[in-house]
């Protein structure tokens, strides 16, 4: 085994794992492994379509915890800010992008540890609706320019004051369909090739193991540890994006 498949595939286990775990961040940790031995290039297509994988197979286990009123606002936000974000993909400064991701992630995490309750944004039905929509628009736009579309929609989601499994309901599916509506963009403007389709093959084994393990993780933790597992993850999220 080469030095390079060891650590795609490293980086495919442990992201799996993860994401299995809380639901998104997949393409957050590949990236920082897979940057080491890949060019940028073939991690954001890898990451995405590996992500998409691990979100289908999370889906289906988790598909009872959907409910598409929640659901549906963010999708239709996303349908806007996909194709924005994957025409601005070799346009943006990517480098400040992240590192402005990472510092405001640091920020809310460490001040969301200090706090002993999450707080909650109250809105109504109308104002709620058309803010989750914003929210999906920014993570649909996240992902076709970085593959980070996961992020705002699970924070946001927290915001709300959802239950763990309701957000689940909601970024899981948000994450799966963003990463199909942005690979199909993808592959329309010619981003796709077929070292991704190789790349892809060889980390299929590790990325149903660490789903797997996952969710196994998920369903042993409670709702306070779910809220300091996404906590943390923010955290090491944000430090990753700065480096």
């Amino acid at each position: 085994m080469t030095f390079e498949l060891a650590v795609v595939l490293a980086g495919a286990t442990l992201a799996a794992v993860v994401s299995g775990s809380s639901g998104f961040a997949f393409a957050l940790i590949a990236s920082a492994i897979w940057l080491h031995v890949l060019p940028p290039a073939q991690v954001v297509p890898l990451a995405i379509c590996c992500s998409m994988l691990v979100n289908l197979f999370m889906l289906w286990r988790l598909r009872g915890l959907v409910k598409l009123q929640l659901l549906w606002p963010f999708l239709a936000g996303a349908m806007v800010g996909v194709p924005i974000g994957v025409a601005a993909l070799h346009r943006l400064d990517a480098h400040l992008v992240r590192q402005g991701v990472g510092g405001l992630l640091i920020a809310y995490s460490g001040y969301m540890f200090l706090k002993p309750t999450m707080p909650v944004v109250r809105l109504g039905a109308t104002s709620g609706k058309l803010a989750d929509s914003a929210v999906g628009a920014v993570g649909g736009f996240m992902g076709g320019a970085t593959s980070l579309n996961g992020i705002f929609p699970t924070l946001w989601c927290g915001l709300r004051g959802w239950p763990k499994d309701d957000q689940r309901g909601v970024f899981q599916p948000y994450i799966f369909i963003v990463h199909v509506i942005t690979l199909a963009w993808m592959g329309s403007v010619g981003e796709l090739n077929a070292d991704t389709g190789r790349n892809l093959l060889v980390c299929l084994p590790a990325l149903i193991i660490g789903s797997w393990l996952g969710l196994r993780l998920f369903h042993h933790v409670s709702e306070s540890g779910f809220r300091k597992l996404i906590l943390g993850l923010f955290l090491l999220s944000g430090v990753a994006l700065l480096r």
